[in-house]
């Protein structure tokens, strides 16, 4: 699905730097390579030093430029890529004169656009690309760059084989009598949706953790006055950003930074003292910090492990914490320690430590990593980065395929199977992507970046 324009862009930063590119697709190519450069049949993916002459014969830079052949490139089409001395001067020196030679500026996201229409890759894939260029931490990235190598597609293709092999089931038991579904044949098809069904709700699952991933994970510390929340708080951030004071109630506000932790993008926040006190300011404190225990994924619950248990601290919170992972951290070890492990309910994790201790943070760190690879983990079929258009088409597969259940569960005509069946495969089409489906397409890669 060759496109007629030939379309270009600066594909680097605008601005002073080393080196810019600018990157050509269309059929003008070879013209552009035969007339700007004295290279009629440039060799496909070498890289060739030459003048950059304009229409008017002014040599605007030495640049280095690569063809790539048709079907061999990003695209899918004819590409040129130019690299050129960093200077916007000369790429727009260079770009009108493009324009002057019949090229045109790319759209945002349209060389991606073509790669999928062009058969380069799917639309999954297709948005892997953005994805990697937006990722925020490692963690996202590596699972945009699975995307994009085709994780998801491989599952999506092998789901989509399944329902086709299902419809042609029912197809076969209209048109051949023969065939017809038994009520002994029932359960095995019963148990083949079932388990479609089963993958459906994993891929939506990953939604959810890829949602949590890509907008940053939230972590907070919590706990009394004066047990040495903000001493942590200084020391997971190697800087003393809060203030330490051995007076309690010094925190009245929460303070907060993001950090990486694991090749995960999180935000830690310290918070003020959980206790009953009637200074206004301070209450607000104490209310602030509990409403952030709602909006956390994992809490730090700190405790001075030389004072007895906070019974009063925890009547505050025990109702908050009952979702979040809670990692329990007895500060103060190297005093005498009254705290014991039968205070805390069994699921609590617990670490001992000392903000004197020059392997605090360490220690902490690798507990919170612990926990994170645990709920994360990493390996082929958890790395799938499912995006919220994806998950939105996968629920409406679910729907469709419960009541392909019920259905043949209550022994309807196969004819109202069949149709519900028809729509969850257009479900996950959707997914993968429509070639004609135009607004669809527009509405995507119109949030591209330009040159992307």
């Amino acid at each position: 699905m060759l496109q007629k324009d030939t379309i270009i862009s600066l594909a680097t930063n605008a601005g002073e730097s080393a080196l810019g590119i600018i990157r050509i697709s269309g059929s003008l190519c070879k013209t552009l390579c035969r007339d700007i450069f004295d290279t009629p049949c440039p060799t496909a993916r070498k890289t060739i030093l030459k003048n950059y002459r304009c229409l008017k014969g002014k040599i605007i830079d030495q640049v280095i430029f690569v063809y790539y052949d048709l079907g061999k490139s990003f695209t899918g089409e004819e590409t040129i890529e130019i690299t050129i001395h960093g200077n916007d001067i000369i790429a727009e020196m260079i770009l009108d004169d493009l324009i002057l030679r019949k090229c045109r500026y790319a759209e945002p996201g349209e060389y991606t656009k073509r790669a999928f229409l062009n058969g380069k890759i799917d639309l999954t894939q297709a948005e892997s690309v953005a994805e990697i260029i937006s990722a925020k931490s490692e963690r996202e990235l590596e699972l945009a760059q699975h995307q994009l190598r085709g994780n998801l597609s491989k599952i999506l293709i092998n789901l989509q084989s399944d329902i086709i092999n299902l419809q042609c089931r029912f197809e076969a038991s209209i048109d051949f009598p023969e065939d017809e579904i038994k009520e002994h044949n029932k359960q095995e098809i019963i148990d083949r949706v079932s388990s479609i069904i089963n993958i459906l709700k994993d891929l939506i699952e990953y939604s959810k953790i890829s949602s949590v991933i890509s907008k940053g994970l939230t972590i907070v510390l919590i706990g009394p006055p004066n047990v040495g929340k903000s001493s942590i708080f200084n020391r997971l951030l190697h800087d003393k950003r809060a203030i330490v004071n051995e007076l309690p109630g010094t925190t009245r506000d929460y303070l907060s930074k993001e950090l990486s932790i694991g090749g995960f993008r999180v935000e830690l926040f310290d918070t003020a003292g959980i206790r009953n006190t009637d200074d206004m300011l301070e209450i607000q404190g104490v209310q602030s910090s509990i409403d952030l225990i709602d909006s956390a994924n994992i809490i730090l619950l700190v405790f001075d492990c030389s004072l007895p248990y906070p019974n009063e601290f925890f009547e505050k919170i025990k109702s908050n914490i009952k979702k979040q992972t809670i990692i329990i951290i007895e500060n103060k070890s190297d005093l005498n320690c009254t705290l014991e492990r039968n205070h805390y309910p069994p699921h609590f994790s617990i670490l001992r430590t000392s903000t004197n201790d020059s392997n605090c943070s360490e220690t902490i760190i690798k507990k919170i990593e612990a926990v994170l690879l645990r709920y994360f983990k990493t390996n082929e079929s958890s790395s799938i980065l499912v995006n919220k258009r994806q998950s939105n088409h996968l629920r409406n597969s679910l729907v469709h395929l419960h009541e392909v259940m019920n259905l043949i569960k209550l022994s309807i005509n196969e004819e109202i199977i069949l149709q519900e069946i028809k729509l969850c495969i257009d479900s996950i089409n959707l997914i993968i992507g429509s070639k004609d489906n135009e607004d669809m397409l527009d509405e995507l890669f119109k949030n591209f970046c330009i040159g992307k």
